[in-house]
């Protein structure tokens, strides 16, 4: 063989070996882009479910040393409200102190991500300028925080939505013999990117369910206002029914009162024939009966139109109270009810109508006594309210029960006549009672919970408005 044709061998088989060094290479490569393929795919499925973004900057600091062995540290850096300053959020080496100030948004290596379009290599002079860009505070801050620093070579990229910045992501290496290289930055950008959208979503989805809640308590509010508002004009507007209604009843009192006596009196002559063990005597004692509540119901809203005359006078509400619970001792014994009275010996004295207070205060006891069947406690609780700038000086009187409680689709109602929930109930009581406060200028609330029990609140001035006009 001659020569020519052994250098030609020789560097057949130079180039060979050039050629299967390239394919090693390139095999090697291929090896780590499918690796770090596999951990783009597994950190894309953990975003996938990761609700906040806390979560999910923890989750990608890990991911990024699983991505980039040879990375010493990785840091995520968001965006404050003002766009002003950067806020170190998550690290993969020890927790995040205090110490750690913030980032001036393009100095350093985390400003110039922000800033930046897309991801950066940053290693050698280009690097060193970078840092130098960190005051002395800064650089201090980051030895004490960080093992290795300053890094040696580093990956910046920053985390950008559609329509915004959002932060930045700093990956410092450690050594020269793991100096990041160009081929790395497709796959920084990628989890840039994917944690970006995710970061989007998390905060979307935490701003749309603060609005929500924001929504959903101001309906509340609006609710409970509009409840408060309700009740307290729900007298008033009762009143003003009831006296139409009375005005209404006394306009046409003697026509239904003439014929009404006739029935009644034919009925007692009808039962003087009819022996009391007659089959028909008892329906003759229910038409009686139902007559008599009739002419009751036509008195007491003809009562309305034509208020009592009784005279205004000092009056004491704590021995109206008193001689009431006295009045229906027996009915709450026998329902096993116990009292518990807390009036305030300070409580000034109303210029009032006693017997119409003695009525409301009555009305109201009767019907925490039926709410409570089974037994239970009643509390009767006075106290003055001092008088303000917006309202004089008021009396408070409440009456509380741990009966049944009141719906609350009942409690717009309760103040209109003929409402009812009871059996054998006229709905006049409370329509009554409201009309009796309001006419004191006073007011009642109501509050109710299903199976604890209500309680009555009457507000009354202690000069009423009704002296004024006996004057």
């Amino acid at each position: 063989m001659n020569n020519a044709a052994a250098r030609q061998i020789a560097d057949l088989e130079a180039r060979l070996l050039v050629l299967e060094q390239q394919l090693a290479r390139r095999d090697d490569l291929l090896a780590t882009a499918d690796a770090r393929l596999n951990v783009i795919t597994a950190a894309c499925a953990a975003l996938l479910i990761s609700r906040d973004v806390d979560t999910i900057a923890h989750l990608v600091v890990r991911e990024a040393l699983q991505l980039l062995p040879g990375t010493n540290s990785a840091l995520l850096y968001m965006i404050d409200q003002d766009g002003q300053q950067l806020q170190l959020i998550a690290s993969s080496t020890p927790p995040i102190t205090s110490s750690v100030s913030n980032r001036p948004v393009g100095s350093g290596p985390a400003g110039r991500a922000f800033l930046s379009p897309r991801a950066m290599l940053l290693n050698g002079p280009e690097l060193e300028l970078i840092l130098d860009e960190l005051s002395p505070e800064q650089d201090a801050e980051m030895s004490a925080f960080l093992p290795h620093w300053p890094p040696s070579t580093a990956l910046i990229a920053p985390l950008r939505s559609a329509t915004r910045r959002l932060g930045a992501i700093l990956l410092c290496g450690g050594t020269n013999a793991h100096l990041y290289r160009p081929h790395d930055l497709p796959f920084v950008q990628v989890l840039a990117d994917l944690t970006a959208i995710a970061i989007e979503e998390a905060t979307e989805r935490a701003r749309s369910q603060s609005l929500q809640a924001d929504l959903v308590r101001t309906r509340s509010l609006h609710a409970e206002a509009q409840a408060r508002l309700d009740c307290r004009q729900a007298p008033a507007a009762t009143s003003a029914k009831l006296a139409a209604v009375g005005e209404l009843a006394a306009s046409v009192a003697h026509e239904i009162n003439n014929p009404l006596y006739a029935a009644r009196n034919s009925l007692y002559l009808l039962e003087q024939d009819i022996a009391t063990d007659a089959p028909l005597r008892p329906f003759l004692d229910i038409a009686q009966q139902e007559l008599g509540r009739i002419a009751r119901i036509i008195t007491r809203m003809r009562d309305f139109y034509r208020p009592s005359r009784a005279e205004l006078g000092p009056t004491d509400v704590n021995t109206l109270l008193r001689e009431t619970i006295e009045l229906v001792q027996t009915h709450l014994r026998h329902n096993n009810i116990q009292v518990v009275s807390q009036l305030s010996p300070e409580l000034p004295l109303l210029n009032a109508q006693a017997d119409q207070l003695r009525q409301v205060f009555l009305n109201i006891i009767l019907n925490a006594c039926d709410a409570m069947p089974n037994g239970g406690a009643l509390t009767v609780d006075t106290r003055p309210v001092l008088a303000s700038a917006e309202n004089s000086a008021t009396l408070q009187a409440s009456i509380a029960d741990t009966g049944v409680g009141i719906a609350p689709e009942h409690l717009h109602h309760l103040f209109e006549p003929f409402y009812t929930t009871k059996a054998s109930g006229t709905g006049l009581g409370l329509a009554i009672s409201a009309h009796i406060v309001t006419q004191h200028g006073g007011r009642i609330e109501v509050d109710s919970c299903v199976g604890q029990g209500s309680i009555f609140t009457i507000l009354l001035p202690v000069e009423s408005p009704i002296s004024s006009v006996e004057k």
